[in-house]
């Protein structure tokens, strides 16, 4: 049963669409370095719903201008910092505004350009990768721990509405650990989501992965785990039951049963699964959301597996993430008291020890 959003609202606006992206969001956003200023300043601007992508393109093109004037300064490090919350901010711009389809693949671009562009400054450093993959190759981002290899990988699986850039913000605990992170657009998500639609069986995406590192003499393709959130958790746990070089994984939020979740879905979350799904109508995204199910899945995962859920979800009740660890074969719950989706509010409750449960694994450090 959905947990009401208000139960942990701390920003309040008239539009009521709005004040439901609020609820749900406003820690995620915080959280992924959105500044709080911008946060507030750019939801005063708002006045309802279709005000959104643009007055997040609007402050989006504030940090985006500041980086230029850095970058012709000749201050690099002020301008990477600028570019990237520019990116952060462009990503909120479009991620669940899919009715207008310019102003969205417009957001998707300049979001990718501005993180694109920083590629070579970035501090841990960055590789884009290309990953063959059957009608147009995946892309994905891909640091590697300063110790050198070869590491254990953790491949990092964003959800519905994220996006490898946005995952591979929260690379830094885990190369501190001595593990490579691959992050992973993969079909229906950021980079890919014109070009591949979403796909219930993620687990060809996570095998291309690994495929396409084999034979890397930094990174040990004998020991890799997952960590997926929210939409991201339940792919985690499909790769893991259908493909044996997954070693241990983490499914945050996830949902066991998607289309059991969809009559109390916000709208703006059918809408982005309509778009990234490429259905037509409502009807559709309905019935390709039925395929996203676990029955008879998640008893085929018998590796390590870590299942976390915040109790105050109001997207993925509780009940998805009991249910998943009661079947699958070796799991271990953690539910955290009042948090919200993605424990985003409370990453401190968990987020420390999967890192070191996942370093323990596959071989990484905690000393």
């Amino acid at each position: 049963m959905r947990v009401d959003p208000a139960t942990t609202r701390t920003l309040l606006h008239g539009d009521p669409q709005v004040q439901e992206v609020l609820d749900i969001w406003a820690a995620r956003f915080l959280s992924s370095q959105i500044p709080l200023g911008d946060l507030t300043a750019t939801i005063d601007r708002i006045g309802g719903w279709s005000d959104w992508g643009p007055e997040w393109m609007a402050t989006a093109g504030i940090h985006e201008e500041m980086g230029e004037h850095a970058w012709d300064e000749g201050r690099r490090i002020s301008a990477v910092g600028a570019f990237l919350t520019a990116a952060r901010c462009y990503h909120l711009s479009y991620f669940l505004s899919v009715d207008d389809e310019e102003a969205h693949a417009h957001g998707l671009a300049k979001m990718l350009e501005c993180h694109d562009r920083v590629l070579p400054y970035m501090e841990p450093p960055v590789e884009k990768i290309t990953i063959p993959f059957p009608d147009a190759d995946l892309v994905g981002l891909l640091s590697l721990p300063p110790k050198g290899g070869p590491a254990p990988l953790v491949i990092l699986l964003p959800g519905l509405d994220s996006t490898k850039e946005t995952r591979h913000g929260g690379r830094g605990p885990l190369l501190r650990r001595g593990l490579a992170v691959l992050s992973l657009d993969g079909p229906g998500q950021g980079e890919m989501s014109t070009k591949l639609p979403i796909r219930h069986d993620y687990e060809v995406a996570v095998s291309a992965a690994i495929d396409s590192l084999e034979g890397r003499d930094d990174i040990d393709t004998s020991r890799v785990g997952l960590i997926g959130a929210s939409l991201g958790g339940y792919y985690a746990c499909r790769s893991a039951a259908f493909e044996p070089r997954v070693g241990a994984a983490v499914a945050n939020c996830g949902p066991y049963d998607w289309v059991d979740c969809w009559d109390e879905l916000p709208q703006v979350t059918r809408g982005a699964f309509r778009q990234y799904s490429w259905s037509s109508s409502d009807e559709e995204a309905r019935e390709k959301a039925r395929t996203l199910d676990l029955t008879g899945v998640a008893e085929k995962i018998t590796q390590p597996l870590v299942v976390v859920h915040g109790m105050l979800d109001p997207l993925i009740g509780v009940e998805h993430a009991r249910r998943i660890a009661e079947e699958a074969r070796n799991a271990t719950l953690i539910t955290v008291d009042e948090a919200t989706h993605g424990v985003s509010n409370l990453e401190y409750r968990y987020g420390p020890w999967v890192n070191d449960w996942m370093a323990g694994r596959l071989g990484g450090t905690v000393t």
